[in-house]
């Protein structure tokens, strides 16, 4: 019998919390805070606070109540490391028992939700300060280009499988599977994404309305802006009025929760924003359910796997907006003039700084490159990127931008 032991996708944004003294890991739900400092952290305890405020020491399986919990929390932080899991069940007075400890010992805290985290650092908060405090989300995309490559892929290949296991949940599959992955991805999201959101709304102590749902159908359906989407809950009959204002608190709540991102439309004289869904494998979910029924009925894997490729350009530009904005410590932002919509754009200074057009085909002519020469043109930005699988296939490099693909990609990994 073979056994396989699954790699873990090295996190750089975490890797300078292992020894800190106090700290706080906070996210949504399946980004795998507590798989990490399961393998990474040099812990004494590991705590778990269970809904009915039980805490069990995952060790041992022991179960304390609170009371006893917070009898034995001063004399357990002298004994080396405490991971405290879901740490926001526990509540008064066990805040204040931190407060009063501040400093002693090291201490872990971790919490599944993105709103009670606003609370806690809130300015009201006794907390405040005592926690070096990091938000963990999608895997980043220079750590998922350099698991990937690990496990032996190049090209196309190593960017579509990284483009997928930015949600971790999936990367003990890609390690099984590698690119047959795309075969049985159907199963995988009709099982895991509706488990997964209700989680997040679980943990948020919200209900998963309908118009919470058709929200997150709507994005991935191609509504991107508060009026668009608007329009579609009111011709649902899912709000009163078809207003700005009537689905405003929704969008806020999304955003709160890690599941919609805001992003500023660029070069409008009023501040306006789009809205996006940060997890790929969430908006290809949601789009197969808003298109197909996807949930209720299912879908043929062939299907499923044909309908992803179709839908990757639109997430391999994603990909690289994130990667390119990581590693230069830019803002991404929408370009959407009458003639002039760009894949990716990132600000400096409230500036246009970099502009990339991305070709994610096989084939790329000769009018491909001309059209991207004449948007770098227009847009006037710093550093211009064509983004193409492999430079080489190129029939010409573009007169004013520089060829990018995936060796650059992994060179920044």
């Amino acid at each position: 019998m073979v056994i396989r032991l699954m790699v873990i996708i090295e996190r750089r944004e975490l890797e300078p919390l292992l020894n800190t003294k106090w700290s706080l890991w906070y996210g949504r739900r399946k980004t795998g805070k507590t798989f990490y400092t399961r393998e990474k952290l040099r812990y004494s305890y590991y705590f778990i606070v269970t809904h009915g405020r039980e805490i069990i020491n995952v060790e041992t399986g022991e179960a304390l109540s609170f009371s006893e919990f917070l009898r034995m929390f001063p004399l357990l932080l002298g004994t080396g490391r405490i991971v405290v899991d879901e740490f926001h069940r526990l509540d008064e007075p066990f805040f204040s028992l931190l407060q009063g400890l501040s400093g002693k010992g090291e201490l872990t805290l971790i919490t599944s939700t993105r709103h009670y985290f606003r609370r806690f650092i809130g300015e009201n908060s006794p907390l405040l300060g005592l926690f070096h405090l990091i938000e963990v989300g999608l895997v980043d995309p220079r750590d998922a280009l350099k698991f990937i490559n690990s496990l032996g892929f190049e090209g196309k290949t190593l960017v579509e499988l990284a483009l997928l296991i930015q949600e971790p949940w999936l990367a003990p599959s890609v390690e099984i599977l590698g690119d047959e992955i795309f075969k049985s991805l159907g199963r995988m999201l009709q099982t895991y994404v509706p488990s997964l959101v209700g989680e997040i709304f679980n943990e948020e102590e919200r209900e998963l309305t309908h118009r919470y749902s058709a929200i997150l159908e709507s994005v991935s359906n191609g509504k991107r802006t508060a009026s668009e989407i608007a329009k579609e809950l009111f011709s649902r009959g899912l709000i009163k009025k078809e207003t700005h204002g009537a689905v405003a608190p929704y969008l806020d709540t999304l955003v709160e929760m890690g599941l919609l991102r805001r992003i500023t439309v660029y070069g409008r004289t009023r501040k306006t924003y789009q809205y996006q869904h940060v997890s790929p494998i969430v908006d290809f979910t949601y789009y197969l359910n808003a298109k197909y029924g996807f949930l209720e009925t299912g879908l043929p894997d062939e299907t499923v796997e044909r309908l992803f490729r179709e839908r990757l350009p639109k997430y391999v530009e994603q990909f690289f907006e994130r990667l390119l904005s990581k590693h230069h410590a830019l803002q991404p932002v929408r370009v959407e003039k009458p003639k002039l919509e760009l894949d990716v754009a990132l600000l400096r200074n409230k500036k246009l700084h970099l502009v990339a057009e991305v070709k994610w085909k096989e084939k790329i002519r000769e009018k491909d490159i001309r059209k991207a020469e004449n948007k770098f043109e227009e847009a006037g930005g710093k550093i211009n990127l064509l983004i193409v699988p492999d430079k080489e296939a190129l029939p010409r490099e573009p007169e004013n931008a520089k060829v990018f693909d995936w060796r650059d990609a992994l060179a920044l990994s």
